[in-house]
């Protein structure tokens, strides 16, 4: 065989060549795997950062970008973790991810979401609104409630219920609407008739239920002692002479009918009719740790002294034409139950203070006057109705039931 012989020249020009082509052949290689950043991982760093890919693109945040999001969570984008991320992979936080691991920003993490977008945990993303994917109640800071299981609820309609109290046989009418879900947690508004009334004569007065058909929501009438509820352990009549405990009772109806639906303990409510009114005040003083609200109707606050557990939503509704309890107030009741009522500016006066409201006012629903800078966040107000005697209005445009329950709907319990 003969060997050509190549000039050492040409030999050297070769050897050259070869070398360019190769470090050409590199530099392609290395463009083809950088996913458009300075790595091959598609995410734009080259690690050495705290997001497990030693990122060394001269920035602090360990990938290369400029994030935003809250966290130091630094993915390779503009992510705010909304989600609009860039980071070369398509991906938008909901794993999409294209970058060869099983996440959606380039880290362990598949935004369960304790996210620690840095692959180590080091650096725990909040993705901006701490945010914890948990169902809690973000924007009070409160868990929702729930119900344990579902519960079979009671058919539409009123049924008579009854329990055994200090003693005694007590009974109520509840008001079921329909459409009500059973695993679904529910207002309740308990509506205390007046002297000599009924639980019967008192759903038929105030018209609570066409509310609570519209609403949503649970109705129970309670029927007093020989038609009185004890106020201020004086008046009236045998609940009064007896100091029979209707603030227990109230609470056991509550406690009975949790046990059997889904009741929201934050949404309970009382209103109630001259003595029951009185009732309601009294609830007010001494159960604000059960209702988140009352509205008496057409009496003034009686108990004191009035300490409640809580500053708590007073809207008190009052005839300017009631000759029975006089809007000015006075000497007022039958003989042997008279009292000195403070009148209805005299009532708001007192749970102003209780709810250490400022005194500027506004004007609401035409006819109301509400405390709105209270104590807690509560307001107290009252709403004084021309050309209404001792009972509900009857004007057409103003409805008691109605504009209670739209106080109680602003004033869940604190």
């Amino acid at each position: 065989m003969v060997r050509a012989k190549i000039n050492p020249k040409k030999r050297s020009t070769v050897y050259s060549f070869g070398r360019i082509a190769i470090w050409a052949m590199l530099g392609l290689f290395m463009c083809s795997t950088s996913g458009g950043g300075n790595d091959g991982n598609g995410d734009g760093t080259i690690d050495g950062d705290s997001d497990s890919d030693t990122d060394m693109d001269g920035d602090s945040d360990g990938d290369g970008d400029s994030d935003t999001d809250g966290d130091t969570d630094t993915d390779g984008d503009s992510d705010a973790d909304g989600d609009s991320d860039t980071d070369g992979d398509g991906d938008a936080d909901v794993d999409s991810d294209t970058d060869g691991d099983s996440d959606t920003d380039g880290d362990s993490d598949t935004d369960g979401d304790s996210d620690t977008d840095a692959d180590t945990g080091s650096n725990e993303d909040k993705d901006s609104d701490s945010k914890s994917d948990s169902n809690s109640d973000e924007d009070t800071g409160e868990q929702p409630v729930t119900c344990q299981a579902p519960l079979t609820l009671p058919s539409p309609g009123n049924h008579t219920e009854t329990l055994s109290h200090d003693g005694r046989s007590r009974s109520y009418i509840l008001h079921v609407p329909s459409g009500l879900n059973g695993d679904t947690p529910l207002s309740l508004v308990l509506d205390f008739h007046g002297a000599y009334g009924t639980a019967a004569s008192q759903q038929n007065t105030s018209r609570f239920d066409a509310v609570a058909d519209r609403e949503g929501f649970l109705v129970a009438y309670p029927e007093g002692i020989d038609g009185f509820w004890n106020v201020d352990d004086k008046c009236c009549g045998t609940a009064g002479q007896q100091k029979v405990d209707d603030v227990g009772f109230a609470k056991a109806i509550i406690e009975k009918i949790q046990g059997e639906m889904c009741i929201d303990p934050k949404r309970v409510f009382a209103s109630g009719f001259s003595n029951g009114g009185g009732l309601t005040h009294r609830l007010g003083c001494d159960a604000a740790d059960v209702f988140a609200a009352i509205a008496p109707v057409a009496t003034d606050l009686r108990t004191q002294p009035c300490s409640p557990a809580r500053s708590i939503s007073m809207m008190e509704f009052r005839g300017l034409d009631d000759s029975l309890e006089p809007y000015e107030g006075g000497i007022v009741g039958p003989e042997g139950g008279q009292y000195n009522s403070p009148g209805a500016l005299g009532s708001l006066a007192l749970w102003v203070d209780i709810n250490q409201c400022t005194e500027d006012t506004k004007k609401i629903e035409q006819y109301c006057d509400v405390h709105e800078n209270c104590d807690d966040g509560v307001e107290t107000s009252l709403c004084s109705l021309p050309g209404v005697g001792h009972g509900y209005s009857d004007n057409p445009n103003f409805s008691i039931p109605s504009v209670a329950w739209d106080m109680f709907q602003r004033q869940p319990m604190k």
